[in-house]
């Protein structure tokens, strides 16, 4: 931080109180002074000879940041982790010790409200630089409320940098020429199982398919066990574990040029089949019995033997708090033998807002964030996944380095359309009446794409 400027009479005060080696002694100038004239020597010299061994006047440095002299950069994403908070208290410290004269506030917003939140933050002051993930990121740079990076990005200062993190990501938030965010983080979606619940029930092996996964699932359900289980509510981002399904049955929200909609009769099959599990298998909790969190302390305790969930757990069930049983983790089963598997994820991108006052110093805070040095060893705490192409995160969960390995190479994300979470969310009342048997799933969709040919664009 830049210390205030000093007037004339605080310097001279300064220097008269100085304090000054005298025999090992350390006394003021003004003491100085006085015994060295007491001594003989004419007071011209004595004042040469004290300003030679005072301690010397602080001298103000230049800083890069001097014209915004104690800048601060407020950050907001959503939690990872359940110790995000701490993490991010020591990340704080080692930026801010990086770069003196930016202070950094990180803050959080809910996953659940994730969209109100920003669109809220948005409307107001935003924080400098937000973490959008790819399912809101083109709506908020359609709306202008994300800023134009492009100068800093194709520095030649920052070319190797730039180089080192996936191509697709530039792709991603690159608009009509322009760069938008910085990849930061991924997300992969999967199943978790307790191996010892399926080995007494005689599972040996996670099932390929469909209908085995309906048998294994029948064969843990005892006990006051379910035998599977996935998030049905929207608020608890239910359509990840809807959407493998989906793809394996080369459905999606739209069709691959984001024309029309292809769910209707796409992924029908995929939303009868997971309804059933409920209404026809009995394997799962009615629909909306549980929240996402209950869920997951459901399987914690036992109580769920197959649970769709997101992979970075496997930090907090492995590494942090380790599962009393064996863990595993796989893809959604496919439809038929030798059929399609997808693994569902999303990414994060740090970007800067529009209406930042401080973007040389949020620029900043984003390439030193999105550095292999402090964003590998971040995604490893939480267990995320990297989009870095030169360094990978150093995980201690096995799980995950299974993950990295085996399932992120051929993740599949979302479509970028600024209306994909306004689809989702018009269409998944539809999903959750299949859930509840108010209609089948052929039905469901059907409806479904009549939401979402709503919101395309004809142009």
């Amino acid at each position: 931080m830049i210390e205030k400027m000093r007037s004339l009479a605080d310097r001279k005060r300064g220097r008269d109180e100085a304090i000054v080696d005298f025999r090992h002694g350390f006394i003021n100038r003004r003491e100085f002074l006085r015994r060295a004239t007491v001594a003989g020597v004419s007071a011209g010299f004595a004042m040469r000879m004290a300003d030679a061994i005072a301690a010397p006047d602080r001298v103000e440095r230049p800083s890069r940041w001097h014209k915004q002299a104690e800048a601060t950069v407020t950050f907001i994403k959503g939690p990872h982790h359940p110790d995000d908070q701490k993490f991010w208290d020591q990340l704080k410290i080692d930026f801010e010790a990086a770069n003196p004269g930016i202070a950094l506030n990180p803050t959080f917003f809910k996953w659940q409200t994730m969209d109100a939140e920003l669109t809220a933050g948005y409307a107001s002051t935003p924080p400098d630089v937000v973490y959008l993930v790819d399912l809101v990121l083109s709506k908020f740079i359609n709306a202008s409320q994300v800023a134009d990076i492009t100068a800093w990005t194709d520095g030649s200062d920052y070319a190797t940098d730039k180089a080192g993190i996936a191509p697709f990501t530039w792709d991603v938030t690159r608009f009509d020429g322009k760069q938008y965010g910085v990849g930061a983080l991924g997300a992969a979606f999967g199943i978790f199982y307790n191996q010892d619940l399926l080995s007494a029930a005689g599972v040996t092996e996670f099932p390929k398919t469909r209908d085995a996964l309906v048998e294994a699932a029948k064969a843990t359900t005892k006990d006051g066990v379910w035998g599977f289980q996935f998030r049905d509510r929207f608020p608890d981002y239910a359509h990840w574990d809807w959407l493998p399904y989906v793809h394996d049955d080369d459905g999606d929200i739209m069709t691959a040029d984001l024309t029309a909609q292809n769910l209707s009769p796409a992924g029908a099959a995929a939303t009868q089949y997971l309804a059933d599990m409920k209404l026809v298998h009995k394997v799962s909790p009615e629909a909306g019995a549980y929240d996402w969190n209950t869920q997951k302390a459901l399987f914690e305790a036992g109580k769920i033997a197959i649970l769709h969930d997101e992979f970075p757990q496997a930090t907090v069930w492995e590494v942090d708090k380790p599962l009393p049983f064996a863990l595993g983790v796989t893809q959604a089963p496919a439809s038929s033998d030798g059929g399609k598997q997808t693994t569902m994820g999303n990414f994060g991108y740090a970007t800067i807002s529009e209406k930042s006052e401080n973007k040389d110093a949020a620029w900043e805070f984003v390439k030193w964030w999105t550095s292999a040095d402090v964003i590998n060893p971040y995604a490893a705490n939480i267990g995320l996944q990297g989009v870095r192409t030169d360094s990978t995160p150093p995980y201690a969960s096995k799980l995950l380095q299974q993950v990295q390995a085996e399932f992120v190479p051929a993740v599949q994300g979302v479509q970028i359309d600024e209306d994909y979470y306004q689809m989702l969310t018009n269409l998944w009342p539809e999903v959750e009446k299949a859930y509840r048997g108010e209609q089948t799933g052929e039905e469901a969709m059907t409806r479904a794409g009549e939401a979402i040919t709503a919101l395309i664009d004809p142009a």
